[in-house]
């Protein structure tokens, strides 16, 4: 399989609203019942993501014509990482993370951090993201991965 990352415009508003569902949907987990994953699903609106894609932040993981993840990242920050359920465990989201991560060097930040969904932390740890800190209220980790050395 081919896969091109590319940033998303507003065209892509339904698409990522679309992955972010079945990736939260498709979630195989003890730690969230159908109706959590439900409820985590329906919080956002593709409309939600609206401000993000128009800044440029979001980055759309296609192969041909098919959406199979996307990524946003704003300063060192990495704010979503979502992949469609059909596609995980096949490199997609380590490429998402690649581009995320080279964004972030390239807007000169030399560390990135993101908030982990439970199901998340072992993708990241495997990525080299470290937790820093206790879970929040909503069980997000946060972590942080340095990205290349600090300049002397």
């Amino acid at each position: 399989m081919s896969v091109t990352i590319r940033k998303a415009s507003s065209d892509d508003l339904g698409i990522i609203h679309d992955i972010r569902r079945d990736a939260i949907l498709g979630i195989e987990s003890d730690e969230f019942g159908v109706i959590e994953r439900q409820a985590w699903a329906d919080r956002r609106s593709p409309e939600f993501f609206a401000e993000r894609v128009a800044a440029g932040d979001v980055v759309l993981a296609v192969s041909g014509s098919s959406g199979l993840g996307w990524g946003s990242s704003s300063g060192d920050y990495i704010s979503g990482v979502y992949i469609r359920s059909s596609s995980g465990r096949t490199g997609v989201g380590r490429i998402l993370m690649s581009r995320l991560e080279s964004d972030i060097v390239k807007r000169g930040h030399e560390c990135a951090t993101l908030d982990s969904s439970p199901n998340a932390v072992g993708f990241y740890v495997k990525l080299g993201y470290t937790p820093v800190g206790p879970p929040d209220d909503d069980g997000a980790v946060p972590m942080r991965k340095a990205l290349r050395a600090p300049d002397p």
